[in-house]
């Protein structure tokens, strides 16, 4: 017991400085790493609930087309038709969702094709859908 206590060996402080920095290292590499992490589910919880808000937005349009109406602000809410003839979407911070839609055929049918897209993270991303409207037909069932 005498010689235990005796013993001069220990920790000096440049390897407690080095130890700790070690340590030190690895903490700030996992928080960094849960930082992002956590970065990328509010990301992506943000693009999910544009993506739900731009596929309620085509459901609407083809509904309305598909019974022969002309979707209008009031029946959409806030959106921006899109010219038909430029077929382009340019952000609008006032009108971030945007759509515009063309006559087409697609395999002998008459109808419509459906363009939306909605931005988010302030118009830095956005999310594009596409759909096909059948065009509405007299004596069709509403």
């Amino acid at each position: 017991m005498k010689k235990i206590m005796h013993n001069q060996r220990g920790v000096t402080l440049i390897e407690t400085v080095a130890a700790t920095a070690i340590v030190a290292i690895i903490l700030v590499t996992i928080l960094g790493a849960l930082l992002y992490g956590q970065k990328m589910i509010v990301f992506s919880d943000s693009k999910n609930n544009e993506a739900a808000q731009a596929q309620e937005l085509v459901d609407n349009i083809m509904t309305s087309l598909s019974k022969g109406i002309i979707p209008t602000d009031a029946l959409l809410g806030a959106v921006n038709v899109v010219a038909n003839t430029g077929e382009k979407f340019v952000y609008d911070q006032s009108k971030p969702k945007q759509y515009y839609y063309t006559e087409t055929r697609l395999n002998g049918e008459a109808g419509y094709t459906v363009n939306v897209r909605v931005y988010y993270n302030n118009g830095d991303s956005y999310v594009d859908l596409k759909a096909f409207a059948k065009k509405f037909k007299t004596g069709d069932v509403i």
